[in-house]
């Protein structure tokens, strides 16, 4: 994998864990509101979208990571 993929790679991961975490911050909140589940499913598509990209990327690379 050639140096910018790999930044590239790293960088959708961390996307990936930061919509995740914040899902997880959004669901825990005591006043969230049923309405606000929508925003919890978008951060988790969200989520999903960049785990595919990450997989997309190792995938061209042998499932290598480095």
């Amino acid at each position: 994998m050639r140096p910018v993929e790999q930044l590239y790679r790293d960088f959708c991961e961390r996307i990936a864990l930061a919509c995740e975490h914040e899902a997880n911050l959004y669901e825990r909140h005591p006043s969230l509101q049923e309405e606000d589940q929508q925003f919890v499913r978008v951060l988790r598509e969200k989520c999903r979208q960049w785990r595919r990209q990450v997989e997309s990327i190792e995938a061209a690379h042998g499932g290598m990571a480095a």
